[in-house]
């Protein structure tokens, strides 16, 4: 079992990557090979580039950096010995990429930053809807670093202190028990609704009209959510973790030290005024420059570009 394992791992995506490129159209010129997350894609980078003969980019987005992979074993090293074969890396946020340089060790990469993509066509401000005072909306996949048991007891704290907030939670996953349980606890039921899966049309709704945008999180690598909601021009109550600081600026919100309860529920109160009077038009126009399809869009290109013309360069030179 273990030998298969391994062979799946470390032999399979080369030779998918090897069959691909076989296979391809040979009419026409390939100038770079972009691959979208290291592993398993690079296990075998080496082998690759002695076959392929065309300069590499690798595109990562991971959170399992900063966790070193949560693991120990040996397979470890060879994912860390991807990074140290110069290849250039971009990173969706400069958080990522210091996971990646600590996580690869010398001879680190080189890691430029591009964020991730918001469409504006759907996330934007809408001079239609106004936001409604003490309605709050929070969304994710409720799992493994999402912490909505914040939320949850920092409304109850915000409404035992008289505040007239309600939560609005969308998305679903394993905690959904665990929220549920902690609603009834708590005597939540008539101040939150779970709204459950929302198409991106429902998320851009919710979100406008939102007071702000809830996010309780134990560490992001990006969050699209937080790009989402400011590229609406809504305000953002965000964990101080990761890539988070790197996209709430000055006047687009505030960001809770800790997750801890208490501190949530001093950052919401003394921010609630405020947030109703930020210019929503600023904050869009500040995200869209760096997270809409054209702005991301020629950065990228620029990179890649700029990687194909040093390879050129050390062919002529």
């Amino acid at each position: 079992v273990r030998l298969r394992w391994w062979f799946l791992v470390e032999w399979a995506p080369f030779m998918l990557i090897m069959w691909a490129w076989w296979t391809r159209n040979r009419s026409v010129q390939y100038d770079l090979v972009n691959f979208h997350i290291a592993y398993p894609n690079c296990t075998r980078i080496s082998l690759l580039r002695r076959m392929i003969r065309l300069p590499f980019v690798i595109t990562e987005h991971w959170t399992a950096y900063h966790r070193d992979f949560g693991a120990t074993s040996q397979g470890v090293e060879r994912i860390r010995n991807i990074f140290h074969q110069g290849v250039p890396v971009i990173a969706v946020s400069k958080a990522l990429a210091q996971d990646i340089i600590l996580f690869a060790g010398p001879p680190g990469p080189v890691v430029h930053v591009v964020d991730n993509v918001v469409d504006p066509a759907i996330f934007h401000p809408d001079p239609a809807i106004k936001a409604t005072e003490g309605v709050f909306f929070a969304i994710a996949g409720w799992r493994l670093l999402k912490r909505p048991d914040v939320l949850l007891e920092s409304l109850s704290q915000m409404r035992q202190m008289g505040w007239p907030a309600r939560l609005r939670m969308a998305g679903t996953g394993p905690k959904m028990d665990d929220m549920r349980q902690q609603i009834t606890k708590l005597g939540l039921g008539r101040h939150v609704d779970l709204l459950g899966p929302l198409d991106e049309l429902a998320v851009a709704d919710e979100i406008r009209s939102a007071h702000a945008l809830l996010h309780a999180s134990d560490y992001e690598t990006y969050s699209v959510v937080t790009a989402e909601a400011l590229c609406c021009g809504t305000p953002v109550i965000a964990a101080a973790v990761g890539a988070i600081p790197e996209l709430v600026g000055p006047g687009m919100g505030r960001l809770p030290r800790t997750n801890e309860p208490a501190e949530w529920t001093a950052t919401w109160a003394s921010a609630w005024h405020a947030l109703l009077l930020v210019d929503r038009q600023t904050i869009s126009n500040t995200m869209m420059k760096r997270a809409s399809i054209k702005s991301v869009g020629i950065r990228y290109a620029a990179l890649l570009t700029d990687e194909i013309r040093k390879n050129n360069s050390r062919k002529t030179g």
